[in-house]
């Protein structure tokens, strides 16, 4: 059983190291994990690829999780800011909280929008400081 064992621990130890010499000693780029395409059925959000679940338009059709939110999808022309309620979105799960009374910040390349998952309306519920709603970040 000792011989075993030891030689099981050396296969490990050989293999450990290789693995780290096989590494290359410059720092890898992000950007060489971040996908280029998703599939039909997926978009590309934040640098990942998601489910792209379809939601809100006309028919205010709600995402399926209640943790997810519905935001403008981005692979048409078609938004709130432009075309109106007609526009349909896609379902997204917010990362952060946002805005609010302390007037919390996104990361960079994300945006703050309403949470529709909570009664606070923006714009009527501001309170006496216009310190608004919180919203989250997609």
């Amino acid at each position: 059983m000792f011989f075993k064992t030891t030689t099981l621990l050396s296969l490990l130890t050989t293999a450990a190291t290789a693995t780290a010499i096989s590494l290359p000693l410059t720092s890898r780029s992000s950007e060489s994990a971040i996908p280029t395409s998703c599939p039909p059925n997926q978009i590309f959000h934040h640098d990942a690829c998601i489910p792209s679940i379809p939601c809100g338009g006309l028919a205010n059709i709600p995402c399926p999780a209640q943790s997810q939110v519905c935001v403008d999808d981005p692979r048409d022309d078609c938004g709130p800011k432009k075309n109106g309620a007609d526009c349909g979105g896609i379902c997204v799960e917010p990362t952060k909280r946002c805005g609010g009374m302390l007037g919390l910040m996104c990361p960079e390349g994300w945006e703050c929008v309403d949470d529709p998952r909570d009664e606070c309306v923006p714009g009527k519920d501001e309170g006496e400081h216009g310190e608004g709603c919180m919203g989250v970040c997609v």
